[in-house]
């Protein structure tokens, strides 16, 4: 199936005209159904299902479906929009009380925590066996290491989000010029340079995003 251009399909309904669609047989010896605006036949000689598909949907209906569709894509920018919000403020907060532990993990290996052992068990049919034993210290450490690897995570990922945003940002600002030129100034604006312009504003953008372009260096 095709691609359908919902922009195309709104400006159309919008020029067609509106009104009560409905289709009919003229008359009983007649070869097809008509659909008709009123007392205006719209088509004619039409199959009955084929004109029964054509007056329901009718411009009126074909614009309330585009604008329902438009609506449902606006809740979903939204939604997702506030869902990278909630990731963002949850990484942060994860950044700084995750470097919190394991600062908190070492002061306490340092100064606080003796070296005993402990040790993990499990019993079975031959009595209790010890699955793993370490010092308490040694845990800590091992911890807050841990811990500092899933930092370095986040902030990397963190990092990596911003430098996408702001690419899609630059890419979305220079296309807005390119379009403004050729709108604005009244001249006569090749089609290459058009494409040039917009190849390299992609290229720039994805460049900056570390996406490697097919046939690119």
């Amino acid at each position: 199936m095709s691609k359908i251009d919902y922009q195309a399909l709104r400006e159309a309904a919008e020029k067609a005209t509106w009104g009560d669609w409905d289709s009919y047989k003229p008359h009983r010896g007649a070869r097809g159904y008509e659909v008709r605006l009123s007392s205006q036949a719209i088509a004619q000689h039409v199959l009955k299902n084929n004109a029964e598909f054509i007056a329901a949907f009718n411009p009126k209906v074909a614009l309330a479906l585009l604008d329902e569709r438009e609506r449902n894509q606006q809740y979903i920018k939204r939604r997702d929009q506030e869902n990278e919000d909630i990731a963002l403020t949850v990484g942060k907060l994860l950044i700084e009380n995750g470097q919190l532990v394991a600062d908190t993990l070492r002061h306490l290996a340092d100064n606080e925590i003796d070296s005993d052992y402990f040790a993990i068990t499990s019993t079975n049919e031959n009595g209790t066996e010890i699955d793993h034993e370490m010092a308490i210290t040694d845990y800590a450490l091992q911890a807050a290491g841990t811990v500092d690897e899933l930092v370095a995570a986040l902030e990397s990922a963190e990092k990596r989000i911003a430098e996408l945003s702001a690419s899609h940002s630059k890419l979305r600002d220079t296309m807005a010029g390119i379009h403004n030129t050729i709108r604005m100034d009244g001249g006569y604006t090749p089609l290459a340079a058009i494409l040039n312009a917009a190849k390299r504003a992609y290229e720039e953008s994805a460049s900056a995003a570390g996406i490697r372009i097919k046939g690119g260096e």
